[in-house]
């Protein structure tokens, strides 16, 4: 008897702790915090919201405007179009056009395919080059350890914070003396730097990728160079692409630079810079919507690029880690 009455306590299950009244303990729940983040993410889920609507709105409006008349405008210039003028958009691929002086040949009209094939030449070659090399110099500033690191890091912040002025009539002198001026793969050239926020923002990507990918490939033989290029460019594609992006289109409306540096190759900002600002009758008796409508053919280039690229420039930038 006594023998079943140990193996029954011993076999007895332990109760779980009780606090005083022979309740358990609960778990007290941060509601407060929850409540935080809860505020903090209807608030700016409504201030893109509006944001948004308004980017919409303006996109809309200028679509909608290029369809009406220079009357249908100026009577109602927020109203849907009582009728769609498609000729508005003929017209304007007819009418945007830049005339250029070719030495020996007097002057021809560059017509918009002409226009888009120069601003693609310029936007494209200038994005690559300038996110090349500051991607180049950002990863050997920010994994190699060496003296004139520091001086790089150094001289981008002073040049980013100290403006330089009055260099402009020194750099066209120059630019003339060495050929560059009025060359399209030279103005490409001078755009390969290292100075401004982009670097800083390569500089903190590479800073935050693990060495250890790179020494496993230093165990399969490969060079600096092929560890760059093939291991750690590709780890950092997503902030590299979106930094193109914005470069592109920064390059893309970029109209003075016929103005300034490259006068036998306009582009289509600058052709729609010269036809905001032109007396042709044309354009006169179109008004705004003829405006409206260069403004949306320049603009096209952009959207299609934004729908082509959304879910790459959206997604998420996270790296792994190696297990030993």
């Amino acid at each position: 008897m006594e023998q079943e009455n140990i193996l029954e306590v011993t076999a007895a299950p332990v109760a779980a702790p009780e606090a005083e009244g022979g309740k358990r303990p609960r778990k007290k729940k941060n509601h407060l915090k929850r409540g935080k983040w809860g505020v903090f993410r209807i608030v700016m889920l409504l201030l893109l919201s509006v944001y948004s609507v308004t980017i919409i709105f303006l996109i809309a409006w200028v679509l909608l405007s290029s369809f009406k008349s220079k009357m249908d405008f100026s009577d109602y210039p927020l109203a849907f179009p009582p009728k769609f003028h498609f000729e508005n958009y003929a017209n304007i691929f007819r009418e945007l056009s830049i005339k250029v002086t070719v030495p020996g040949m007097g002057q021809r009209d560059i017509l918009l395919p002409e226009l888009f094939l120069y601003s693609l030449l310029y936007s494209v070659g200038c994005t690559a080059v300038s996110i090349i090399s500051k991607a180049m110099v950002a990863y050997v500033v920010a994994k190699y350890k060496f003296r004139f690191a520091s001086v790089l890091y150094t001289v981008n912040i002073i040049v980013m914070i100290i403006p330089i002025v009055g260099r402009l009539p020194s750099e066209l002198q120059l630019m003339r003396a060495i050929g560059f001026y009025d060359n399209l793969l030279a103005l490409c050239i001078m755009k390969g730097s290292f100075t401004g926020m982009d670097f800083m923002l390569l500089h903190a990507t590479f800073s935050s990728v693990p060495w250890e990918y790179a020494e496993a490939a230093k165990m399969d033989g490969a060079s600096h160079f092929t560890i760059m290029w093939k291991v750690m460019f590709p780890m950092v594609k997503q902030v590299m692409l979106i930094l193109a992006l914005t470069n592109f289109i920064t390059y893309w409306n970029d109209w003075n630079v016929n103005v300034t540096y490259m006068p036998s190759y306009p582009t289509a900002a600058y052709a729609l810079y010269a036809f905001q600002n032109s007396n042709i009758n044309s354009i006169s008796l179109g008004g705004v919507p003829y405006i409206l409508c260069a403004c949306t053919v320049v603009m096209l280039p952009i959207l299609v690029l934004f729908g082509i690229f959304n879910k790459q420039l959206l997604g998420e930038v996270s790296f792994g880690g190696i297990k030993g």
